[in-house]
């Protein structure tokens, strides 16, 4: 059953956009006697602005972002090659300044051509000896002199201190004003980032520091301030870009430092981006024609067309062709313009676009197959059905939701659906009106310039403005889209990891199968596989008198389990039913049997890994999965992150995401979840172990070596015996890590030297002393912590205690007194999960979608979350949809138990409507 099957036609779509890497490169430039002077709005006087100076930039990285749309790919567009070292030095004021360095990543060197290409009040960095006045020339091939007249000249911008391109704003401004959270708090996180504290920390050790912020919260602010130091780096590079041209000035800069946003700074860079060798301008700026088209733009000077005429020239045979040229030149100019930019931008806020899809025509559909964005063919008929709500959308931008963006994006990739974005004709006449008032006033210009720029501007429109606009709100809507299915999959992945463990528990796990049969795997109480078995139940021609039967039976009575988990995948409904049949007939005798139904996505991918393989040796691939599935049952979190959260099945078009973003999401989560939960020291495998905040791969197989050589660990501090691990990464750590007996009965186990109960707590080494000292004045010892006793006399002497005078008391805040009181409440083995999540939905009776009828009320369990609402295993083979219309004000979360009513059954389908009734 597809997610996509799902969405229904009331919700709104959007058209896929593919991101094409841009180019990023190394440069340095050597700039002789240059000049800045002040552009005509600065106050300063022009013969003072003068400034010696030495700037020496060494390599810097620049990117250029390029919106590509969805349907094309676009050639890498080549950014400007700069000779390898700068040294410039201006004559005027005696004031020395410091020597500035760009500092740039290590990426590789890519040289590019340079475009030259004054704007009107283009702010240029000229050689003294290069101020010449060029004549416009008949035929002046080649030439792309511009005319210095043109260009203005600067002070030295002041923004540049510390080797550093300084913003106008804080960093905690800036964040406070995006999350909209206090000052105080948002400069205490920087801060605590910058001194390389993880979130899991943080949200439970720093909580005094941090208003007491949820991990959601900090996750996403995290990301906010990833931005805004991308932001910076983004905007040093593109003020050196244009220092480089020759083309700052203090506005410009000003301007630049100033910028909020990336999409702000992309619109102040759009006019010094390097354009294509191949597009029109370019090729029009290479014969000579740039200055003539800047005399017209400017409106300095009449260009008489012939004689710029070259016969031997094929864009210049004519004089119309010369024209063209010009009108090309123009276009890119205007186009380029940042106040236009601006204007359009702010436009686009006020304007009503529409996206639009339908079914591409069958004439062009040349095969009944097609290839997925994903690289696999796809049979084209089955999936148009997923697609067919598609077919004929119209909506407004401002109301397509997210998972129609997604969906009509796949449609898209698969050439199943044309997108399209419809331009108001307000805002073609809004452009109009702009770029008429600013270059082509009637009151100043001739009747040739103004047909020439009149045709400039509906130029510009059709094959810059327009493509440019398209591909700007295709970017925003699968942005959004993206975000939101990036938030989803991480919700659903932090629900699913802290699904409530049944330990002390056997389970048989059985992954079914057909030709292959079903494997068993029965494990331990403690996770170890017993036995395992391959039996035929479903087999053609096999005795059906003996399926299997005997084994099971004989398995589960042997080691006195009672619980099957049941793999979702092929065979599982046979499966089922088979087993239910065999419960109802009572053939287990007093054996309570009961089963339950395993998503079983991540598993044969796990089976066939390295680890696996270490762990069971040669054992068959297919009795693994089966061993992972009862795991997923008795301790879900400590199974599943042994498999990549991508492969599990609970997002929302994962793999249509970008992979690294969506990793980088993940991970964090899945860190904060095992760190909220904490894993036992001497007993956790590496795949834990790693995901621990403050640890890597290498610290944890460090551990794990550790542990094999001198035994298991006895006390939290050991570990700063661990090679890798200093002060700080135990710090990170250490509060997560708890050391326990590998055999729970060991009684003798604290009674060693330097052991605690203490480090079986998820109390920090650093409040040790304020534990000790808090007992002593209550009487009571550390070596009873957790018993029954102990907790009992705690919470009643609790009472008289006020956590807040404590912590002043014993020079803490009152956050960590709050913690050090909840763990000590609590016996030793207290698991988290227990409190946020239910056991696992187990039955012994199966039910069919025959069965259903409307208005039906039938328990189920939340096996998927989307941003449209929430698939229900209802254990009829088919997963019913809760939308989100009727969910009737919940709140879903994977593994939620919830009391449904049957709505609309499709039989042809495969669809089960449903309205939530409550949370059971």
């Amino acid at each position: 059953m597809f997610i996509e099957d799902y969405l229904s036609s009331d919700d709104s779509n959007e058209p896929i956009l593919r991101n094409v890497a841009s180019k990023n490169f190394k440069s340095s430039l050597i700039i002789n006697e240059a000049q800045w002077i002040s552009d005509s709005e600065s106050d300063e006087n022009e013969e003072d602005s003068h400034k010696n100076f030495k700037t020496e930039i060494k390599t810097e990285t620049c990117e250029s972002v390029n919106l590509i749309s969805s349907d094309e790919d676009s050639d890498s567009v080549p950014a400007p090659s700069l000779p390898e070292k700068v040294s410039k030095t201006v004559a005027g004021n005696k004031r020395k300044i410091k020597t500035i360095e760009l500092l740039t990543s290590d990426e590789d060197d890519t040289d590019v051509p340079t475009s030259s290409s004054p704007k009107k009040k283009c702010n240029t960095l000229y050689s003294s000896k290069s101020r010449k006045t060029s004549k416009l020339s008949k035929g002046n091939v080649g030439s792309s002199e511009v005319d210095p007249a043109l260009s203005p000249s600067n002070s030295l911008p002041t923004t540049i201190e510390n080797d550093k391109i300084v913003p106008t704003w804080k960093d905690y401004e800036l964040l406070s004003d995006q999350t909209q959270l206090n000052e105080d708090v948002v400069k205490n996180l920087i801060r605590l980032w910058e001194e390389g504290n993880t979130i899991p920390f943080i949200a439970r050790y720093r909580k005094n520091l941090i208003g007491n912020l949820p991990p959601e919260v900090l996750q996403t602010t995290k990301q906010n301030y990833d931005n805004i130091c991308s932001l910076k780096r983004r905007m040093s590079s593109i003020a050196k870009t244009i220092t480089q041209q020759g083309k700052i000035d203090n506005k410009l800069l000003r301007q630049v430092c100033a910028a909020r946003s990336n999409e702000e700074l992309e619109y102040l860079y759009a006019p010094f981006k390097p354009e294509s060798r191949r597009s029109l301008a370019e090729r029009a700026k290479h014969y000579g024609l740039q200055q003539p088209a800047l005399h017209l733009l400017n409106n300095t000077g009449t260009v008489n067309f012939e004689d710029y005429v070259n016969k031997k020239v094929k864009d210049l045979e004519t004089s119309s062709k010369v024209q063209q040229g010009i009108v090309h030149i123009l276009a890119s100019e205007i186009a380029t313009d940042t106040e236009l930019l601006v204007f359009l931008r702010k436009l686009r806020v006020t304007i009503k676009f529409r996206l639009q899809s339908k079914k591409i025509s069958s004439k062009t559909e040349s095969s009944n197959t097609t290839l997925s964005k994903r690289n696999f063919k796809v049979n084209l008929e089955t999936e148009q059905k997923k697609f067919e709500m598609y077919f004929d959308f119209n909506q407004s931008v401002d109301y397509v939701k997210s998972h129609q963006i997604l969906a009509i994006n796949r449609g898209e990739s698969l050439k199943i659906l044309k997108v399209k974005i419809e331009i108001p004709e307000q805002f073609s006449q809004q452009y109009q009106r702009f770029c008429k008032e600013k270059w082509a006033n009637t009151a100043a210009c001739d009747v040739q310039r103004q047909i020439i720029i009149y045709l400039a501007i509906d130029d510009a429109y059709t094959r810059l403005i327009t493509p440019l606009t398209i591909r700007e709100i295709r970017a925003e809507l699968k942005q959004k889209a993206e975000k939101e299915s990036c938030q989803v999959f991480s919700n659903n992945l932090k629900h699913l990891l802290l699904s409530q463990p049944l330990k002390g528990k056997a389970i048989l796990g059985i992954d079914p199968g057909f030709k292959n049969g079903c494997k068993l795997a029965l494990i331990s109480p403690t996770g170890s596989l017993i036995a395992h078995n391959v039996i035929y139940p479903h087999t053609n021609g096999y005795n059906t008198q003996n399926r299997g039967e005997c084994v099971i039976k004989d398995l589960l009575t042997q080691h006195k389990c009672n619980l099957i988990a049941i793999g979702n995948g092929t065979a599982c409904r046979q499966t089922e039913v088979w087993i239910s049949s065999l419960i109802q007939s009572k053939y287990f005798g007093n054996l309570d049997v009961q089963y339950t139904i395993v998503n079983e996505d991540g598993a044969s991918i796990y089976s066939c890994s390295a680890e696996a393989k270490r762990e069971f040796n040669n054992l068959d691939p297919n009795i693994i999965s089966a061993v992972s599935l009862a795991r997923r049952i008795q301790d879900p979190m400590a199974e599943l992150v042994k498999v990549e959260p991508s492969h599990l099945g609970i997002g929302m078009y994962q793999l249509d995401l970008k992979k690294k973003h969506l990793e980088e999401a993940l991970s964090e989560v899945v860190s904060e979840c095992v760190s909220f939960v904490g894993v036992d020291l001497n007993t956790a495998s590496q795949c834990l172990l790693r995901r621990v905040a403050g640890l890597s791969s290498n610290r944890a197989t460090q551990i794990i070596d550790h542990r094999e050589r001198n035994g298991p660990f006895k006390h939290r501090k050991e570990l700063l015996q661990v090679f890798g691990i200093g002060e700080r990464i135990f710090e990170q750590c250490a509060g997560f890590l708890r050391v326990t007996p590998i055999n729970p009965f060991d009684k003798n186990f604290y009674n060693q030297k330097d052991t605690t109960l203490l480090d079986a707590t998820v109390i920090h080494p650093e409040s040790y002393p304020i534990v000790r000292s808090l007992l002593g004045e209550m009487n009571l010892k550390e070596k009873e912590i957790g018993s029954e006793q102990f907790i009992n006399c705690f919470k009643a002497l609790s009472i008289k205690y006020d956590t807040e005078t404590l912590a002043k008391i014993n020079k803490t805040d009152k956050e960590t007194m709050d913690l050090i009181f909840d763990a000590l409440k609590k016996p030793l083995s207290h698991d988290l999960r227990v409190d946020i999540s239910r056991t696992p939905l187990f039955k012994s009776d199966v039910t069919s979608i025959n069965d259903l009828q409307i208005g039906t009320i039938i328990t189920g369990k939340v096996r998927n979350v989307t941003s449209f609402g929430a698939f229900i295993d209802l254990g009829v083979g088919i997963n019913g949809l809760v939308h989100e219309k009727f969910m009737r004000g919940l709140t879903l979360h994977l593994g939620d138990v919830l009391e449904v009513r049957v709505q609309k059954i499709d039989l042809v389908k495969k669809h089960i409507h449903l309205q939530a009734i409550q949370k059971v």
